[in-house]
């Protein structure tokens, strides 16, 4: 009678019962050990004397002090372009206002003139050219009142 393609089952149903109080049979597995374990509290790990974030942070600091001449500098260089900018561009309207108050003047449309002069006046209140062209223009409007 054969147990073919049975294996592991013929060995264990081919058993045959067994006398009390005789020797053990062999089990059909192997048994696990069974672990007992036991945590206890132990130091952590040491850590490095030296801490990354720190390192970097004064890394950072120091390369953060070398730059700040080279900010302020370039920063009074561009304040000083705006500056020349500005003043250029107060030329350019001082000049277009001076030459269409006179061109007013010319013509004969005193009170446009003269609101072009105060606008004149507003931005280079000590052009004694402009003085001069304020004042004529405010006499003629006087006297045409």
């Amino acid at each position: 009678m054969g147990y073919m393609g049975l294996g592991m089952q013929k060995w264990i149903y081919g058993m045959r019962a067994r006398a009390p109080f005789s020797i053990q049979r062999k089990k059909s597995f192997t048994a696990l050990p069974t672990y007992s374990r036991k945590f206890k509290i132990q130091p952590s790990k040491p850590r490095p004397t030296y801490d990354f974030g720190i390192i970097f942070g004064f890394v950072l600091g120091f390369v953060m002090l070398l730059c700040i001449p080279n900010l302020e500098q370039s920063f009074k260089q561009h304040q000083n372009k705006v500056q020349l900018l500005s003043l250029q561009e107060d030329d350019k309207a001082f000049n277009f206002l001076m030459k269409s108050g006179e061109n007013r003047l010319a013509k004969g449309k005193i009170s446009a003139a003269y609101s072009e002069f105060q606008l004149a006046h507003a931005i280079r209140p000590q052009d004694k050219k402009l003085q001069e062209l304020m004042h004529v223009t405010s006499e003629q409007l006087c006297l045409e009142d």
